[in-house]
């Protein structure tokens, strides 16, 4: 773990940031010796710009909570670096820290769920067909001539079976979609729900109305139930998730980010606001979410850093 600092002036900030996660997976992984708080305290100081990468990695460590130190003791007498951890870091996560990546919550409590990385495909007790994508959690409703499942987190595309006396509805919060025949993707995103019509038509509702959505559209609406503008979609690239791919054509990096925490893990931090509005362009492969992260750091002017839990952008 040490150098010289005349070695480490010559770095770039990237790679200063990724020798201070390593400093921070050491010190905190249980097996640290006290000459390596030691080192650590010289490390950042060999230069302004090490004490920045320090206190950014510290920043990020602090970010995860009570996962960051549970998985700390379960690395006790095992001796781990940030780029050992990214090859098996999978099962490293422990309970303490669930909660705060996303793990647990009251989506636990939901009828049907699907894990990280993970799609399920089912039929609902009045015939709808459902595929969920990653890490999505939902709850059904039939009683009483009702039919519908509210959305706790994540998406799910339905083929709504016909009832011409009971429409199928999907709420979210204070929103409701309904639907009386038609296939339509339902995406709780950033704090949003979106819609899109696949065949048939749906009604979106919230605080502020209602919207008539036809096949191939697409509306958004916030929780504090401002509406998007309704837009004509490409149905093909709108459903590239259920085939394992994403298409993006001018979308946000926030967005794309959250796809990738569906099949990534843990959490992936834009580290400044404005990185959430950069527009992305290309095809990606879910069966590999690092891969993208790797590609997205060689197209655009970002750097990220990689530790299990938590994947970190910022601007290069």
């Amino acid at each position: 773990m040490t150098s010289s600092g005349k070695d480490n002036m010559n770095v770039t900030s990237s790679e200063l940031s990724d020798q201070a996660l390593d400093w921070i997976v050491r010190l905190h992984s249980g097996s640290a010796e006290p000459h390596d708080t030691q080192n650590w305290q010289a490390w950042r100081a060999i230069s302004p710009a090490h004490e920045a990468a320090a206190q950014e990695a510290e920043q990020l460590w602090n970010g995860l909570g009570a996962a960051g130190a549970g998985w700390g003791r379960e690395m006790r007498n095992r001796r781990m670096t940030r780029r050992a951890v990214i090859g098996g870091g999978a099962s490293m996560i422990v309970a303490g820290g669930m909660h705060s990546l996303g793990i647990l919550g009251t989506h636990l409590f939901a009828d049907y769920q699907t894990a990280t990385a993970e799609r399920k495909s089912f039929k609902l007790k009045d015939g709808t067909d459902v595929l969920l994508n990653a890490r999505t959690a939902l709850s059904g409703t039939f009683e009483n001539g009702d039919r519908g499942v509210s959305l706790a987190r994540g998406q799910a595309f339905f083929t709504v079976a016909q009832n011409n006396t009971a429409p199928f509805h999907v709420s979210e919060g204070k929103t409701t979609i309904t639907c009386a025949q038609g296939e339509i993707d339902v995406d709780l995103c950033n704090g949003r729900v979106g819609l899109v019509v696949h065949t048939g038509a749906a009604d979106v509702t919230g605080q502020t109305g209602t919207r008539h959505v036809a096949a191939g559209q697409h509306i958004q609406i916030t929780r504090e139930g401002r509406f998007s503008d309704i837009k004509t979609v490409d149905l093909s690239e709108a459903s590239a998730w259920r085939r394992g791919k994403l298409i993006f054509n001018r979308r946000a990096l926030g967005d794309l980010a959250v796809e990738l925490e569906r099949y990534r893990g843990g959490r992936i931090v834009l580290m400044e606001d404005e990185l959430a509005t950069m527009e992305i362009t290309g095809v990606f492969d879910l069966a590999d979410p690092d891969a993208i992260l790797d590609a997205l750091e060689a197209a655009l002017p970002v750097r990220i850093s990689k530790i299990p839990m938590l994947a970190a952008i910022r601007t290069a």
